[in-house]
């Protein structure tokens, strides 16, 4: 045993001495480390323990305070080591954690704790690193009408879903367990309403009926609450038909055709909380047979392409909780899924949306991607939030091209909203820092070509939190504008005191 130990040990060694693209050993379990004297320095420790089950972040990326007294402790009692200082400190089982996310012995001894501590300590900042220089947005933005038509009733903005159809028809989801039917063409008009039971997050529309995904819980929840039910239009009524049940928070499906035999198949997102996983669902008689693509929380959204040419269907997905990424499933054929990592990121990074787009016209599809999520354990303004592109190399390589710091981005949308030839960019912030003026929380980003793009901000008269971004021709005028949902907590915890304006209408105004 003693010799196994110490192969062990100079593997160990080895491994958290080595780059990671050179590493051929596998990752010792936190467990094997726990039971050896490593003797290591606190980075090297880092190296091994916080790189065990993500990218290793650096101690850069957040403040001294928040390391200690938020990030820190958190990641020490995962590993199930608890020390003086938590004496009167709710524990994870007493909120609801369930069992196995805290280790429920010492993955980790105390002195090599310290030591691992002691290295961010010293190395993190006194205080958040700012943004790097960037252009400032010009306030307007040229071509575009600014509106939040106002509907003639008093309701919460509280928006969860938008959706434009094909008749120019807004279909809005609601944290009050509602779906509305809207024309905001010309006069706000309410077309039609219908309970729901639980947030609507996402819409297909086939004809007159419809396939919606529902969300359960908004709020961080290990519940399995949300499904995906069929809608079809009856004389006066909506009949419902449950298509899938006890969902674990899903935030988005995919619809396509995954294995060929012609019927509909989905790919759902379940966030979750501490539990979650990405599943694929097939359609036809086994339509409630799940086969699960990736078994961990953060699961955020897919795009369903040919990726490698081969006739059927792919899957690239974002997973956004601690091991964050972009990743591809390559459809192998009955049912199977060969899974690739295309991009890693540090867990604190905050990964929040991406559209697939050839934003450089070689053929080749690249990605548009947001980070911004700050609702975990550091909440504190981040330079590296923003809004990049990461261009396709081929062979599944990507590389940064552009980056434009944006606190709190969290929603992306990507077209040629000016008609000129080439791609421009939309994005918002859920997140923003409040103290900017103006707030620079909605950004639209006009393609100059040679990946430069020009900012520009909205003039807005009202001041809310924008949660959804979406596009769509609503006065069928042939140009693409652009919808934001807003969602404004004072209406959620307070009660609504104005008229309802649930959607921040930027209107292209190319064709009128």
């Amino acid at each position: 045993m003693k010799g196994r130990l110490i192969v062990l040990f100079f593997l160990v060694l080895n491994w958290a001495c080595e780059p990671i693209s050179e590493r051929k050993q596998p990752v010792p379990s936190l467990y094997q480390l726990s039971q050896m004297d490593l003797n290591l320095d606190g980075e090297k420790l880092a190296k091994l323990y916080c790189g065990n089950c993500h990218l290793m972040p650096d101690p850069s990326i957040l403040d001294k305070v928040t390391w200690k007294e938020s990030v820190l402790p958190d990641m020490r009692m995962r590993m199930g080591l608890y020390l003086e200082e938590d004496f009167g400190v709710t524990l994870p089982q007493d909120r609801g954690v369930p069992s196995g996310i805290y280790s429920d012995i010492p993955l980790i001894k105390k002195d090599d704790w310290e030591k691992l501590r002691d290295y961010y300590l010293s190395k993190a900042p006194d205080f958040p690193l700012p943004q790097k220089e960037k252009i400032k947005p010009e306030l307007g933005i040229p071509g575009f009408e600014v509106l939040m038509p106002a509907f003639d009733f008093v309701y919460p903005d509280l928006t969860t879903m938008i959706h434009v159809d094909s008749a120019s028809r807004i279909w809005l989801g609601h944290r009050f367990k509602k779906l509305f039917h809207l024309d905001v063409s010309e006069n706000p008009t309410l077309l039609d309403s219908l309970n729901t039971g639980i947030a609507p997050v996402s819409i297909s529309k086939n004809g007159n009926s419809f396939e919606l995904l529902t969300m359960g819980l908004m709020d961080p929840s290990n519940d399995s609450l949300g499904n995906i039910v069929r809608f079809d239009p009856k004389v006066g009524e909506w009949m419902k038909d449950i298509i899938h049940e006890k969902l674990m928070r899903p935030v988005h499906v995919s619809w396509g055709d995954l294995n060929g035999d012609g019927l509909q198949d989905r790919v759902i997102s379940q966030f979750g909380n501490h539990l979650g996983k990405l599943s694929v669902f097939f359609g036809g008689d086994e339509e409630n047979e799940e086969v699960v693509l990736k078994a961990l929380p953060g699961a955020r959204k897919t795009e369903l392409v040919d990726w490698d040419g081969d006739g059927d269907l792919d899957i690239i997905g974002m997973m956004t909780q601690a091991a964050e990424g972009i990743f591809l499933w390559e459809n192998q054929g009955e049912g199977r899924f060969f899974e690739r990592t295309l991009l890693q990121f540090q867990p604190a990074f905050g990964s929040s949306d991406f559209q697939l787009l050839d934003m450089n016209n070689d053929g080749k599809l690249d990605l548009v991607l947001v980070n911004g999520d700050n609702a975990d354990q550091s909440q504190i303004l981040k330079n590296y939030h923003g809004v990049r592109i990461f261009n396709n190399l081929g062979e599944n390589e990507f590389e940064e091209s552009w980056f434009y710091p944006m606190y709190g981005a969290s929603g992306v949308e990507v077209a040629d909203f000016d008609q000129d030839g080439d791609l421009d960019i939309v994005a918002i912030s859920f997140f923003p820092d409040k103290s900017q003026k103006p707030k620079e929380d909605l950004i639209f980003f006009e393609n100059k070509g040679k990946n430069q793009f020009k900012p520009y901000l909205p003039k807005v008269q009202f001041d809310t939190n924008y949660l959804i971004l979406s596009k769509g021709d609503v006065d069928a005028d042939g140009d693409l504008d652009i919808l934001v949902g807003s969602f404004d907590f004072n209406d959620l915890y307070k009660g609504p005191s104005e008229k309802w304006r649930p959607i921040l209408l930027i209107k292209n105004k190319i064709f009128n």
